[in-house]
């Protein structure tokens, strides 16, 4: 076996000439294992260069990412704070308009549900993935606290709404001008010496004097509770007319000449309801006016604003 040699012809390109080459097997495998090495070690550093170009490049790619996230995030930041400041102007809005519909205001540990606001990130330099992560959740509380104040606002702008309309529906059913043009303020509210039966006696309304058959209005909207035509002479109201208004107010109007509604009738404020007269017990044309709070007598003169 050591005296057989491997044997290598090769020619040449230029002149064709054969030329040979004798090798032991021993040095033939010697040099095929050298070539192996050799491609193994290229092999080997083309995978290392490659690798570290490919990481290199995934590196650059990240970098530009996260910078760019960090300019959204940047963005994001003044978004942010122009959302909070709208946010806050609504809130004292919301503020101002529950004072004119008389509701307390939203108290501050209410309205603030735990809002910290946005968390100062310096973006100069780069972020790593866990302070992205940070900030991008840090941005999701205050959009979810943001959104929850918003939620609070809208719920008292319906609650104010509400009370607006109740307050409107207060207002038109709530005695508040003279129920009749003209005339004059003969009796007030109080102990009086009545003027026929000579005693003191505690009068329930006012009386105001007025040419017989001026009209008489509602003094505000609501539905008429009682109208009283047949009456005896020279005792009570005569005829007369009550109105319940709602919200425990009624109003009645004696005296009168001629009734011109019907019980159960819808009836709105400047409605005419009668006419003065000076049936029942009374010294001459006049308007007997009472107004009754959830039973109780209370004076005219308090509801009457013209």
């Amino acid at each position: 076996m050591s005296t057989k040699k491997v044997k290598l012809i090769y020619f040449s390109l230029k002149d064709s000439k054969s030329k040979q080459l004798e090798l032991t097997w021993g040095s033939f495998f010697s040099i095929l294992a050298a070539f192996f090495v050799l491609l193994l070690f290229l092999v080997s550093s083309s995978l290392a260069f490659f690798t570290d170009f490919y990481h290199n490049l995934e590196i650059s790619s990240l970098t530009k990412t996260n910078l760019h996230l960090m300019s959204q995030l940047g963005d994001m930041d003044g978004k942010l704070a122009g959302i909070e400041g709208r946010v806050t102007n609504l809130e004292r809005e919301d503020d101002n308009l529950r004072i004119i519909a008389d509701l307390p205001k939203i108290d501050e540990d209410t309205r603030d549900v735990g809002v910290g606001g946005v968390i100062p990130v310096n973006y100069e330099f780069p972020m790593a993935e866990k302070d992205l992560s940070d900030q991008v959740g840090n941005y999701q509380d205050i959009l979810a606290k943001m959104e929850r104040r918003l939620e609070l606002t809208k719920h008292s702008r319906e609650e104010i709404r509400t009370k607006l309309e109740h307050n409107k529906n207060v207002m038109k059913h709530t005695p508040s001008i003279r129920p009749l043009l003209g005339g004059r303020l003969k009796d007030k509210f109080g102990f009086r010496l009545h003027p026929l039966l000579e005693k003191v006696r505690h009068h329930k309304g006012i009386d105001i004097a007025a040419e017989r058959g001026t009209e008489v209005f509602a003094t505000a909207a609501g539905k008429v509770d009682k109208v009283v035509t047949k009456y005896k002479k020279n005792q009570g109201w005569g005829k007369y007319v009550m109105i319940d208004h709602g919200f425990g107010i009624k109003t009645l109007y004696g005296h009168l000449s001629k009734v011109l509604v019907r019980q159960g009738q819808e009836i709105d404020r400047w409605k005419p309801i009668g006419l003065v007269g000076e049936t029942g017990l009374a010294t001459g044309p006049h308007l007997h006016y009472e107004v009754r709070k959830d039973g109780t007598h209370i004076d005219p003169l308090t509801y009457i604003l013209n």
